[in-house]
């Protein structure tokens, strides 16, 4: 689907191995961006099922590109997932 956002240096393979080296942070970034992306799938269903409008496809990606922005100095993983979206 195109979505950007995975976190570099860690694939879903290596969780085990981060949460025994104790890297629960990096951990909690990986899975948030899945989240996201996850949401992001879901939108584009709702779309595509005729449940959401254009309109409100498009108000629902801003409203989450603006929480991420709002939140980008605790949130760096995240801004990857904005990138390259298309509204």
């Amino acid at each position: 689907m195109g979505m950007p956002g995975k976190p570099d240096g860690i694939k879903g393979s290596e969780v085990a191995t981060y949460y025994r080296a104790g890297r629960l942070k990096e951990i909690a970034e990986y899975c948030e961006t899945d989240i996201v992306n996850t949401y992001r799938v879901w939108l584009r269903y709702e779309l595509f099922r005729g449940r959401l409008s254009d309109g409100e496809y498009n108000a629902s990606e801003q409203h989450l590109a603006d929480y991420i922005k709002a939140h980008a100095d605790t949130k760096q993983h995240l801004n990857g997932v904005i990138t390259g979206r298309s509204l």
